[in-house]
């Protein structure tokens, strides 16, 4: 597997499909970016992780990420070549960014098969970060180049394999959604829920912090909270970090609100159910740009999969994923956010009905259902006689 975009074990996706395939008898290496006081090398719940230094170019405008794609598309090359060379059958391409499709072609030149897991809309998210121009042409050329090289595709969601269908072309049985999903293990996990209407309320928030994510978009919701809308003593802790952190604290400082947050970074993933079930409503304050409307973000099967009730934008994915189990309000409108946070704050019973639709809900959204579909797609690549025990390459980059 060939991973950019974040250090491994962190990402939560990659992990839960490397650790299912090697569950079911492959042999899967990732090679990833080495995160502070990561070893080079080392396995992880039977997958081997092979680490390289990157450069992190997140806060250095285009130029940094220009940088860091670069560098890093080099190392992962490489790391792709000398698995090929020790015999690895199938290449595993993560996005974002879409700059993997070289090491694509040496695999098929080869004859070995290549699996495309669409995690992000590039061009989209390019154009979210660095407006409409070039950038974004040159990503909508490397979106379209993978494709092509890729056997099959690995969409989270119905709106990303209606993408592989249209754009990139693919068939729809060269497609298969494997979603993004909690273990099945937190939809037994006991509700947590404080009886009564709530003058001191906890707000909990999970993910990235990065600018398509608009999580600065919370400090006039938790301003409106405390000081009109509630008023409520209100407190948030958010569980992530990302590239805009600093322009979240400037609003938060900016709205007076600073003081009511709590920022716990990257945790491991055992903590995240154990800090979310703290939370009397949890949050995802993601706008309404095109990259957002089509996306599905874990947070929210994460939200419903521990009874939390939840507040969010009403997006098509978020509303296809919450499937009447959260409170949705109509998108960017800062002030129904936060009504509808304090009618959740003052209501037990809409709190209580909204716990058990969530989890109802989650029994549909857990890693068994999509690991299932993981395996079909890798069944379906099944190779010929001759090639050995099947094994995975992995490269995992910033």
């Amino acid at each position: 597997m060939l991973l950019e975009n974040n250090p491994y074990p962190r990402d939560v996706r990659v992990r839960a499909e490397a650790e299912s395939l090697v569950r079911a008898g492959h042999h899967v290496t990732v090679i990833a970016p080495r995160g502070a006081g990561q070893a080079r090398r080392e396995r992880v719940a039977g997958v081997e992780v092979v680490r390289f230094r990157c450069v992190d170019g997140s806060s250095r405008g285009a130029a940094g990420f220009v940088l860091e794609y670069v560098l890093a598309g080099v190392m992962l090359h490489l790391a792709a070549v000398r698995e090929l060379m020790r015999g690895a059958t199938v290449l595993h391409l993560h996005n974002p960014p879409d700059i993997l499709f070289g090491a694509g072609v040496l695999f098929r030149l080869a004859g070995r098969k290549v699996i495309f897991d669409h995690h992000d809309l590039f061009p989209e998210t390019v154009r979210a970060k660095f407006g409409p121009g070039p950038a974004e042409r040159v990503a909508a050329l490397a979106q379209r180049l993978t494709f092509a090289v890729a056997d099959h595709v690995i969409a989270t969601n119905g709106s990303y394999a209606e993408v592989a269908r249209s754009i990139g072309g693919k068939r729809p049985e060269d497609v298969t959604i494997v979603r993004n999903a909690p273990p099945s293990a937190w939809t037994r996990l006991p509700l947590r829920q404080r009886e009564g209407s709530l003058d001191k309320l906890r707000l909990a928030y999970v993910g990235a912090i990065s600018s398509q994510d608009g999580v600065e978009g919370l400090a006039p919701i938790l301003a409106r909270i405390c000081d009109g809308a509630g008023p409520l003593d209100a407190r948030l802790t958010i569980v992530g970090d990302g590239d805009a952190r600093p322009a979240l604290e400037q609003a938060l400082a900016e709205h007076g609100v600073a003081d009511r947050v709590t920022f716990t970074g990257w945790v491991e993933a055992g903590r995240v159910p154990e800090l979310l079930m703290e939370a009397d409503v949890c949050v995802d304050p993601t706008p309404a740009i095109d990259v957002n409307e089509r996306s599905t973000m874990i947070k929210m099967a994460e939200y419903l999969a521990l009874g939390k009730p939840v507040v969010a934008y009403d997006l098509l994915e978020a509303g296809r994923t919450a499937a009447g189990a959260a409170l949705l309000v109509p998108r960017d409108d800062v002030d129904a956010f936060a009504k509808a946070i304090v009618a959740l704050a003052r209501d037990p019973g809409l709190r209580g009905r909204l716990a058990v639709d969530a989890r109802r809900r989650a029994q549909e959204l857990t890693w068994e259902h999509s690991e299932r579909a993981l395996l079909a797609a890798y069944e379906a690549l099944r190779m010929p006689e001759g090639m050995g025990a099947p094994r995975i390459s992995s490269a995992v980059g910033r």
